[in-house]
């Protein structure tokens, strides 16, 4: 069974439909048939990518690997019965079972937050409500002010924030101010120093104001407050902070750790469940916590837990997996360039976007059947 159609599982689902399991029968449980690869998000806030180029049916993958398909979220698991429950419908019986079911972002739950943010998790949600703001944005009288406010100042959040200030600057006419909050000291956290540098160069040329150690006490419809008690006005508020776990696991009695997520072997399954494995950001790997919870482990990580469902089927050893100790990050920066990062050396320039764009596109080819 596979709950979640994230960047590992439909490794797993395209691995099955080429060459099915003898005598296996397979599950998909999302709550959502279709997924969106996060990589290219930022693009498409931008105006670079329509909706269909970012999105992966997983139903159609499942369809072709012989699988049964539920759609509708799992919401706790039994795993001395060997059941999963879902929000609609019976709970589900498996064998063995993998989760690749994300994350959530935190802090939705200070005062006006959920009400008045635009959260980047779902990320579905996400897309689908990127539209209505720049709708909103667009109907604005030209010279209007039009304030957005970004919380998170992680890679997500400052991809967005210059992908947003592109997009509403050649698409509006109102004045357009972008400020990006972050509650650490420096934005990027964990990336290299010139890196940062570059970000902070590019946001003062383009307007972008970059405010650290600010945290968010409250969100009201126009405004928000912040811990210091100064308040700052916006027209729209998009919520990219670090993130937490669904409560599938706290809720299921599992061992996590202390945001949530699943505690996993190096062999991705769970710390007391053989038959129970995780994937992505949904699972904390016991040997190497420190591990980002960034898509690319999700990817790296999709061969080793299809060859270990498999070989838990035919009660073969399991393959161990390490996460590589540094990965090459490209931030798109919205206007057709990107900046990069590999070892501590960063880089920039069109040439970039163009590397990223193809890498992109060379992944969903994969797994894209229309």
């Amino acid at each position: 069974m596979l709950v979640g159609g994230g960047h590992a599982h439909i490794q797993v689902l395209k691995q099955f439909a080429e060459k099915p399991p003898p005598d296996a029968r397979l599950t998909l449980i999302v709550d959502r048939p279709v997924a969106v690869y996060s990589g290219m998000v930022p693009g498409f806030v931008a105006g670079q990518y329509e909706a269909h180029e970012l999105e992966i049916d997983a139903t159609d993958l499942a369809g072709l690997a012989g699988a049964r398909v539920v759609v509708s979220p799992a919401t706790r698991i039994e795993p001395d019965e060997r059941r999963i429950h879902v929000a609609a419908g019976p709970p589900v019986a498996y064998d063995v079972a993998s989760f690749d079911i994300g994350s959530t972002v935190g802090g939705l739950d200070l005062p006006g937050v959920s009400e008045h943010a635009l959260p980047t998790r779902p990320i579905v949600g996400f897309v689908e409500r990127v539209g209505e703001l720049l709708a909103r944005a667009i109907s604005l009288e030209p010279g209007r002010p039009l304030r957005v406010v970004v919380v998170g100042g992680g890679a997500g959040g400052v991809e967005l924030a210059f992908a947003l200030e592109h997009r509403l600057q050649s698409e509006t006419r109102a004045d357009v101010r972008v400020t990006l909050l972050e509650g650490g000291s420096r934005v990027l956290r964990g990336y290299a120093d010139s890196l940062v540098r570059r970000v902070e160069e590019h946001a003062r040329a383009r307007g972008i104001e970059i405010r650290c150690d600010q945290r968010v006490a409250s969100a009201e419809a126009e405004r928000i407050v912040l811990e210091s008690g100064e308040s700052i006005d916006c027209e729209a508020l998009v919520w990219v902070t670090g993130p937490v776990s669904h409560p599938t696991f706290v809720d299921s009695e599992l061992a996590t750790d202390d945001r949530g997520f699943v505690r996993i072997r190096s062999t991705l399954q769970f710390e007391e469940h053989d038959d129970l494995f995780a994937v992505g950001d949904c699972g904390t790997l016991i040997d190497y916590p420190e591990t980002p919870k960034a898509g690319v482990y999700a990817v790296r990580e999709g061969p080793v837990v299809t060859k270990n469902l498999l070989r838990w089927l035919e009660g073969k050893p399991l393959e161990a997996y390490r996460p590589q100790g540094d990965f090459l990050t490209l931030l798109n920066l919205g206007d057709g360039r990107a900046l990069g990062t590999k070892w501590g050396v960063s880089f920039e320039g069109r040439w970039v976007m163009r590397w990223k764009d193809r890498i992109d596109r060379k992944f969903m080819s994969r797994f894209q059947l229309g």
